[in-house]
């Protein structure tokens, strides 16, 4: 017999408890949603202090906040901080228009663009969407045209200012980050930052770019001395007749066995005659037992002298320009004589050359990297300090701080990435990590570690995804990357180091973001279709698999030369490979055409002799997206 379901009806205490069961899962839900608000508005900010505009005037500064999509406004007379405006992505770098009243930002990567700030409303009122991220700018003297070097799309856009419309795209040689323009604007000069060629070539170097802004074309491009990377400041002479080039002679031909005296890495300065179009000197920035590392920012006073940021050494120098180019003078005319200086080329190897023209102002700030002027000072900015420095030209030892703001403690990550560009870690302070390895990429360039043997040197290998991709190091040599942080520590900066510092660097080297592709918007679905069915045929899918491109095994491919012959090379991981050229275990192939060309002897690196040249271009790109 079927039974009827009667409802039941709960008593009044049941009622009661109910009652307050549903009172306390509201409180409960209202909690956590407390938390919830409290956590996310409490959640780590960071400001990362980055370019600086001063107003004509010298009564303003203002500073991109680079991690906090913002642009601080500090009154100088008063020394306070007395707003923000809010850009709509993180801002690379900041210009103020002569009449003091637009500012540009360059802003984001990928979906890179200059935002264009109205000082009246101070807001963001127009953004024009340019190459992949947009960095430094520069304004032609008649303040018609906008210049903009785009790093991944290797290009330097320019911009009319009146309607806003890109009437150029210059293509430069390799990654433009920072720029300068003449006086008289006839020229603009661009910092490539590093090697284009191939690292087994005999001369391998950055090259500076000077374009002819009446037609905006390239006029000349100068390759800086061998071994010449990470140009990092570049300025013009108050006379236009020079460009100054801040950056790095890396000794990538030695091998790596100590560290003294410059031994694998100095710090220098480049002069280019703008005239006559070529290289003029380079000289360095280091004494001859302390290093200058990773030299950044650079510009000229009304004082006339050369005040450089030394990010890795948390200091400014300051260089007496008249005097340097006066000796200078004399010694390639003859009137000065110098046994160790004969030719031009002596000079960047000299360690003393520059002592008598230089002075070194300790910074509070970490990692100092961008600078401006008033009539009377230089301000600095750095990435891991709140703050800006004001260095009185009258004074310049002691620097004040202008505070920007409140920013959070130093996490694990952040920490890191401090410790990685730190050359306080490494003796005598002569380079950081970031030296070698450039935003945790490659400097492009063959060193001869001992790690895996002398005589045999390798290409830098990136470190993105290194900690997920074992082993480490070409030829597999350490079996964690764990394991290389350390060795990196104790080998290559020759220090030793408290545990915490390598564990930070293992936490900033995991995090890394990733670079989306500059060649993603090139490639149609039908384009990338048919590269990576072509990937997979050639037979490069067998061995570049997973999430990361790679299997983590060791293979002989058949490139390997002399003391490496046979020698099976670790297979990499292909995420990001468009921006780590060169190609290969000794970087031989300058473009990844060449990889699947000129060296893949016997087809042993993907079957690949028998693709039409459409085919290899579809091949290629497709690598180039991943």
């Amino acid at each position: 017999m079927k039974q009827s379901c009667n409802p039941i009806t709960p008593t009044n205490n049941e009622k009661n408890f109910i009652v307050h069961c549903s009172l306390f899962i509201v409180h409960f839900l209202l909690v956590a949603l407390c938390l919830a608000f409290t956590s996310s508005s409490q959640e780590k900010v960071y400001l990362s202090p980055g370019s600086l505009a001063v107003s004509a005037d010298g009564q303003t500064v203002y500073t991109a906040l680079t991690t906090a999509r913002a642009i601080a406004v500090t009154d100088l007379s008063t020394g306070e901080t007395t707003g923000r405006i809010e850009t709509r992505q993180n801002p690379n770098g900041i210009l103020l228009s002569p009449d003091g009243k637009t500012l540009w930002a360059t802003t984001g990567h990928a979906n890179g663009a200059v935002e264009i700030i109205s000082l009246s409303q101070n807001k963001v009122t127009k953004s024009i969407r340019v190459g992949h991220t947009p960095f430094g700018m520069a304004l032609s003297a008649d303040g018609q045209t906008l210049y903009v070097a785009n790093r991944f799309s290797k290009t330097v856009s320019a911009i009319n200012v009146d309607n806003d419309r890109i009437v150029a795209e210059i293509p430069v040689v390799r990654e433009p980050c920072y720029m300068a323009i003449s006086p008289d604007g006839a020229t603009l000069a661009v910092g490539n930052l590093l090697p284009a060629q191939a690292a087994t070539n005999e001369i391998l170097a950055a090259e500076i770019s000077l374009i002819d802004t009446k037609t905006n074309t390239i006029s000349a491009n100068i390759t800086l001395p061998n071994g010449s990377q990470s140009v990092m400041g570049i300025a013009f002479s108050t006379d236009g007749r020079y460009v100054y080039a801040a950056h790095l002679v890396s000794r990538f031909n030695v091998q790596i066995t100590q560290i003294d005296r410059g031994w694998v890495n100095t710090n220098a300065l480049s002069i280019v005659d703008v005239k006559e179009k070529v290289w003029y000197a380079t000289v360095l920035l280091d004494d001859i037992d302390r290093g200058a590392a990773n030299p950044a920012g650079i510009g000229i006073c009304g004082d006339g002298n050369l005040y450089i940021a030394i990010a890795g050494n948390h200091e400014l120098m300051e260089l007496d320009l008249k005097g340097m180019h006066e000796k200078i003078s004399g010694l390639f005319s003859g009137a000065i004589t110098d046994p160790y200086i004969k030719t031009k080329n002596d000079l960047s190897a000299s360690l003393s050359f520059t002592y008598p023209f230089k002075k070194r102002i300790e910074l509070k700030g970490r990692l100092p990297q961008n600078l401006a002027f008033t009539k009377d000072a230089v301000l600095v900015s750095s990435r891991f300090s709140p703050f800006i420095e004001k260095v009185m030209l009258q004074n310049s030892q002691k620097p004040e701080q202008i505070s920007l703001g409140t920013e959070s403690e130093l996490d694990a990550y952040r920490r890191g990435e401090l410790a990685f560009n730190d050359a306080t870690l490494c003796f005598q302070r002569w380079q950081t990590c970031a030296s070698c390895h450039p935003d945790g990429r490659a400097d492009g360039l063959n060193w001869d570690q001992k790690n895996d043997g002398l005589g045999n040197p390798k290409n830098t290998k990136s470190l993105l995804f290194s900690h997920v991709t074992p082993p480490s190091m070409i030829t597999g040599i350490r079996e964690t990357a764990e394991l290389a942080v350390r060795a990196g520590i104790q080998h290559t900066l020759f220090t030793v180091q408290p545990e915490s510092v390598a564990a930070d660097m293992d936490e900033y080297l995991k995090n890394m973001p990733v670079q989306e592709s500059p060649y993603v918007k090139q490639a149609s679905k039908k384009d990338l279709k048919k590269g990576k069915k072509l990937f997979e045929k050639a037979g490069c899918a067998q061995c570049h698999n997973g999430v990361y491109y790679t299997d983590l095994k060791k293979y002989n491919v058949g490139t390997g030369d002399g003391d490496d012959l046979n020698r099976p090379f670790d297979t990499p991981a292909l995420r990001e490979v468009w921006r780590t050229a060169p190609y290969l275990y000794d970087g031989r192939a300058a473009t990844l055409d060449e990889v699947f060309t000129k060296y893949n002897t016997n087809d042993k690196h993907g079957v690949t002799s028998n693709l039409n040249n459409k085919e290899l271009e579809a091949l290629v790109l497709y690598v180039k997206t991943l």
